[in-house]
């Protein structure tokens, strides 16, 4: 029976094609700037995003520790939204790697950062205050149920940071799947900010690997970051050659997670003890509390037919679809939940 994990996209695996071109990539010493598949991959990147310059990083949250420690100084006050995977799930990086404090704010409805919320947020100068100097946001914000910033919501709130003299970082793990969603190049969501990074190891589905961009002047700093963290690889066309089928293949394919994920939404949300959130583009967040079960009991339920789910709370669980996600595969996992014990069926 498949295994069918809709825990992230990050449990994606390489395509066929992938797996050849690592087979056959024309490999050089990249600390060196010598390996000609990365520098390949980092200027085609950088075009996909429209900034100067890119770089190879090990993973998402490298790539964020490199755009914000680059961009700052030590005691600076960086803003992040509250739910935001910089302040959650980076174990502290900017505070421990950067000696940032971070200051958090509520987002509307979960994610956005309007210019009035940054406005509060901005600290005024004072010997007592740390100072404000960059402000990082999510896009697709993952804990909102992946939904995209637009081109507006984004353009206001890097107009709102460029009158306090603060920097914008993107965290773009997913931007492509926000540009696809809002039927828009990812360079329109990106082109002010002064850096971005994007996985390559989510639904883009290479085995490893994020990008981060900019100016040439950002990048340079970003690779001593890079070298601090021990980031900085040798033969790294490897991961890089993958990344390359990825910019080619894979964005406009994530339409197809899309897809999906409106489907399982549509077949779960008419279960009576089951809410569907609002789902945007290849996140679905489902509570299950109203079957008067536990969640451990629901995952374990999901299990015995071979689909993995993962909870963010004790009964609310996410659910993603990604590259090797078939529309069967969502098929079986809505009748799978129908016939579960606990559902009871409308009449």
């Amino acid at each position: 029976m498949k295994k069918i994990d809709l825990r992230s996209d990050t449990v994606t695996l390489p395509s066929e094609e992938m797996l050849e071109a690592i087979r056959t990539a024309k490999l050089g010493d990249d600390v060196y700037k010598e390996d000609p598949t990365v520098n390949e991959l980092q200027e085609k990147a950088a075009k996909k995003v429209g900034k100067e310059a890119a770089l190879l990083v090990c993973s998402g949250t490298m790539g964020n520790i490199c755009g914000v420690v680059s961009q700052t100084n030590r005691g600076d006050e960086i803003i992040l939204e509250q739910t935001s995977h910089i302040f959650l799930h980076e174990v502290a990086a900017s505070a421990v790697i950067g000696s940032l404090q971070a200051r958090t704010v509520v987002g509307k409805n979960g994610y956005l950062i309007t210019p009035e919320i940054l406005q509060e947020a901005v600290r005024g100068k004072d010997v007592h205050y740390p100072i404000s100097s960059l402000v990082a946001i999510e896009n697709t914000h993952n804990m909102a149920g992946g939904i995209p910033w637009t081109v507006s919501e984004t353009r206001q709130l890097i107009s709102a940071a460029r009158k306090h003299d603060l920097k914008v970082h993107i965290d773009g793990a997913r931007i492509f799947n926000a540009a696809i969603s809002l039927g828009v190049s990812a360079q329109e969501l990106t082109k002010d900010a002064d850096s971005v990074m994007f996985c390559l190891s989510k639904g883009l589905a290479c085995p490893i690997g994020s990008i981060i961009a900019g100016s040439q002047e950002f990048i340079e700093e970003a690779l001593r970051v890079r070298k601090m963290l021990g980031g900085g690889m040798r033969q790294a066309g490897i991961i890089a050659a993958p990344g390359l089928i990825a910019l080619e293949k894979m964005i406009d394919r994530l339409a197809e997670d899309h897809k999906n994920a409106q489907r399982l939404k549509k077949g779960l949300e008419d279960i009576p003890g089951i809410t569907t959130h609002d789902c945007y583009t290849n996140i679905l967040f489902i509570d299950i509390s109203g079957l008067g079960i536990s969640g451990k009991e629901f995952k374990a339920a999901l299990a015995k037919h071979n689909i993995l789910v993962s909870s963010r709370w004790e009964t609310t669980f996410r659910l993603v679809t990604h590259f090797g996600i078939e529309k069967e595969d969502i098929d079986f996992v809505i009748e799978t939940i129908h016939n579960l014990p606990w559902v009871k069926r409308k009449n």
